[in-house]
Formats: structure tokens, C-alpha cells, sequence
């Protein structure tokens, strides 16, 4: 049973489950295969479950903070399909990720991002539609 939902919301244009996120929260060194993207007490809502998220219905005042690492590259990949106007290149590494949300009832903490168990993770770069060239 959901009994939490951390999201921004829904935008009049429809744009769900995304905010702008000010630059100086993520760093990229694709070369070297690292980044890192860390932000604190960010505003969103807590909706209790994804379907009363998904009407807009009832929330409350929620802030949420993460912290999250890739690092050891451990392959990489270019793709370029001109058929489909999509290219990319790809670094297989390592994700290691702490988070934690609160309300004013209610805060959740994960455990240190040391203690992530990594199944996948991908940093990459792609263009497609009007950024392909």
C-alpha cells in the first residue's frame, strides 16, 4: 500500500513530474565517465499514492533532497541511426544515490549512498528530433 507520493505536480501544460533544476546542481565529466547531481530542499507535493497524483488531487507541502554519483566507467557505446535521426553516446558506470523527503508529519531518510546496490546505470548524451545533426 502507497501511502507517499513526492512529486513537483502538474504544470497547465500538461508537463508532469518535472522541474527546473537550477545548473549548478549537476556536474558531467563524460570523458572521465563521472557526474554527480545533488540538490536540497527542494519544494514539491506529497500526493499520497501515484493515482491521486495523476487527478491533481489533494496534497501537501513537502521538500525533498538527493545526492546522487555515477562513477567507474565500465563501457562505452556510439550509436547513430540516421533512419531515425537519433545519436548518442553511452557510458555504462555506477550510480550510487541518498535521498530523503519530509513533510510535516512525516521524514523518510535512505541509507548512505555507499550502501546502493547498482544494477544499471547510463550516463549519456543524445540528439534526436531537432537537435540531431
Amino acid at each position: 500500500m502507497q501511502i507517499h507520493d513526492f512529486n513537483p505536480g502538474i504544470m497547465e501544460s500538461g508537463l508532469f513530474w518535472t522541474i527546473p533544476i537550477s545548473e549548478s546542481t549537476i556536474s558531467v565529466n563524460f570523458a572521465a565517465g563521472k557526474a554527480s547531481f545533488q540538490a536540497s530542499d527542494v519544494d514539491v507535493e506529497d500526493y499520497h499514492d501515484v493515482v491521486n497524483a495523476l487527478m491533481d488531487g489533494p496534497e501537501v507541502d513537502a521538500e525533498v533532497s538527493w545526492d546522487i554519483r555515477w562513477s567507474h566507467p565500465m563501457g562505452r557505446t556510439k550509436l547513430r541511426d540516421l533512419k531515425n535521426g537519433f545519436a548518442g553516446d553511452f557510458v555504462q558506470n555506477v550510480a550510487q544515490i541518498a535521498w530523503a523527503g519530509q513533510t510535516d508529519t512525516a521524514t523518510f531518510v535512505s541509507d548512505p549512498a555507499e550502501t546502493s546496490v547498482n544494477e544499471f546505470s547510463l550516463l549519456a548524451h543524445e540528439r534526436n528530433g531537432v537537435f540531431f545533426s
